[in-house]
């Protein structure tokens, strides 16, 4: 398989694996809700997807090659930690996936603790009828900023392409999963020992702040674990989701969405959330 070949299936599995899956879950959540779905349902999906079109074709034209191109270049010299070390095809390819998602970790934290990177990811939250479509809702400016920091490390790591093809993969499926508008029952609380389920994301988008600052993350639930940011709550049907400072139709369009992170608004600190017991178990 050539350079151009590869990049070019980096640069459309994503797209193709995301419709897929917006189908899959958008038609669970419409038969299975959890929560009464909202009578805008469409137009709020609507908006969403628009910025996840928008986003995808800038991010595509700029970091597309350049992502696959660094993966090639570290393979091709046999660099980074990755390519150092005397593995299997298969161990390199599961120690790939784990460090790129204690990243995805990391850098979900630091979203939520460092102001200006809060301005960007706040677009995401302020979702306030989360839905499957609310995995696809992120501003251009987080997630540029997201890909020109793998550009550097995926060099420093050694992560190969199938490494990255196999982990976006994986990372679609399981965040258009988790933030679905659906409900897994007494199944959710022995999964989540393992990955990031649907409840367990649900309290990461709630309206009180202590619970919007925990469970960061993204595939393998255990980050939180290890790092005591795990969060539940005795009744997830009470949960309010979204940012109280940008309550209100206009941040919920395609151009309030882009001019989120040009305000300045002063958080606001609701009362302790019902339901809400901050244990750390399953």
């Amino acid at each position: 398989m050539t350079f151009g070949d590869l990049a070019w299936n980096a640069g459309w599995a994503k797209p193709a694996l995301t419709v897929a899956c917006l189908a899959l879950f958008w038609s669970w959540e419409s038969i299975w809700p959890f929560f009464a779905p909202s009578r805008q349902r469409l137009r709020h999906g609507g908006h969403n997807i628009a910025l996840a079109v928008f986003n995808t074709l800038v991010l595509s034209l700029v970091f597309g090659a350049a992502t696959v191109g660094a993966a090639h270049w570290a393979a091709s010299r046999h660099f980074g930690l990755l390519h150092q070390l005397p593995l299997a095809w298969p161990a390199r390819l599961l120690l790939a996936l784990l460090l790129l998602d204690a990243w995805l970790y990391v850098w979900h934290r630091l979203n939520h603790h460092i102001p200006l990177l809060w301005r960007f990811h706040r677009v995401h939250h302020a979702d306030d009828a989360m839905d499957v479509t609310t995995a696809t809702r992120f501003h251009l400016g987080e997630l540029s900023a997201a890909a020109v920091l793998r550009l550097g490390l995926i060099p420093l790591l050694g992560i190969e392409v199938t490494h990255l093809l196999v982990h976006e993969t994986l990372v679609v499926a399981a965040t258009m999963f988790h933030h679905a508008n659906i409900s897994l029952g007494r199944w959710d609380a022995p999964l989540r020992w393992v990955i990031v389920t649907p409840f367990m994301h649900k309290v990461h988008h709630s309206h009180y702040r202590p619970e919007t600052n925990s469970n960061y993350s993204v595939l393998f639930s255990w980050w939180d674990r290890l790092a005591s940011t795990f969060r539940t709550r005795d009744d997830y049907a009470t949960l309010k989701m979204g940012l109280d400072e940008f309550d209100g139709d206009r941040w919920q369009t395609f151009l309030g969405m882009l001019r989120t992170p040009l305000v300045n608004v002063r958080p606001q600190l609701p009362p302790k959330a019902t339901g809400e017991n901050g244990t750390s178990d399953g």
